[in-house]
């Protein structure tokens, strides 16, 4: 493994944070959404402005802020570094390799993700005084993020911190291999390399990967969200093919694509903010990891 292998955690730490400020507004919508009953994106802008104000889109975005660099550092340093194994000898990578080293990452990323989106949707729903317009009521009221956590584990351990951890396992761990093979797939044919892509380019492709890769899994994402956002006192789910049935005999097929529209908006500047952050960190970074060894190197010479 090469010696400048800290590069892809330091530059996924980075780009991670730049896509949770690009997004997260939108998802507080989409959240929302999917579990607080059937209002239109533009209700749902309207209702969290006026009752909220612009803070209420940013609900639940300290403990994110907080994690994400270590979240989207687990995922693109072992990404990276996974797929620099595999295609050792070569002078690309496969699709192959990309779409296992994806997975890989997207496995480590759990550890940290699951209580971060279980944190961020549980203060996502609280909606003060207007919970009588979207249509669900919840017992408990966090004052933030760490009340949250205080309050899952004191009710159930550690267990209660990953709720939803299978569905949102069976929604991330393929998704995220797709993911990076569509974002290479686009660089490849739209630059040739990432080396030689320009800042638009990168947004660009990064942008559509996140949109295509989230739009296979919308269903998956109304599953886990629904099942994060259920009441832990007197739960309306016991598992996600348990959510599944509910919610379709309930609503019928249209509640596996709601909050699609939401999604989509965020995910194209999310997703286009994370890879112009990881790569041009990347990049930097790695040159002046190769101007400290040249340094180095004259040293030693000497």
């Amino acid at each position: 493994m090469n010696n400048d292998y800290w590069c892809d955690f330091v530059a996924g730490w980075i780009g991670g944070c730049a896509g949770l400020v690009a997004g997260h507004p939108l998802d507080t919508i989409k959240v929302r959404q999917q579990t607080m009953g059937n209002i239109s994106a533009a209700k749902g802008i309207l209702n969290t402005f006026k009752f909220e104000g612009v803070r209420g889109f940013y609900k639940g975005m300290g403990f994110p802020l907080l994690s994400t660099g270590t979240l989207n550092a687990l995922f693109f340093g072992v990404y990276g570094n996974t797929v620099r194994i595999l295609s050792e000898g070569r002078d690309r990578p496969s699709f192959t390799d990309i779409f296992l080293a994806g997975c890989a990452g997207g496995v480590a990323q759990l550890v940290v993700a699951c209580p971060v989106d279980l944190i961020k949707i549980k203060m996502q729903m609280q909606t003060g005084s207007s919970e009588g317009i979207w249509g669900k009521h919840f017992e408990s009221h966090y004052r933030g993020p760490t009340s949250c956590l205080l309050d899952l584990y004191r009710k159930g351990g550690i267990r209660a911190c990953y709720t939803g951890l299978n569905s949102m396992a069976i929604r991330d761990i393929p998704s995220f291999g797709m993911y990076m093979i569509l974002y290479e797939g686009f660089i490849r044919t739209l630059c040739g390399s990432e080396q030689s892509a320009s800042p638009s380019s990168l947004v660009f492709c990064g942008g559509m990967a996140g949109v295509i890769s989230w739009a296979m899994i919308i269903p998956l994402d109304v599953v886990k969200s629904r099942i994060q956002g259920d009441n832990p006192s007197n739960p309306q789910y016991k598992n996600a093919r348990d959510c599944f049935v509910k919610s379709y005999k309930a609503e019928g097929l249209k509640v596996f694509t709601r909050g699609f529209c939401m999604m989509s908006l965020r995910a194209f500047p999310t997703n286009g903010a994370i890879f112009l952050g990881y790569v041009s960190s990347l990049n930097l970074l790695k040159r002046i990891s190769g101007e400290q060894k040249e340094s180095e190197t004259v040293v030693v010479a000497a």
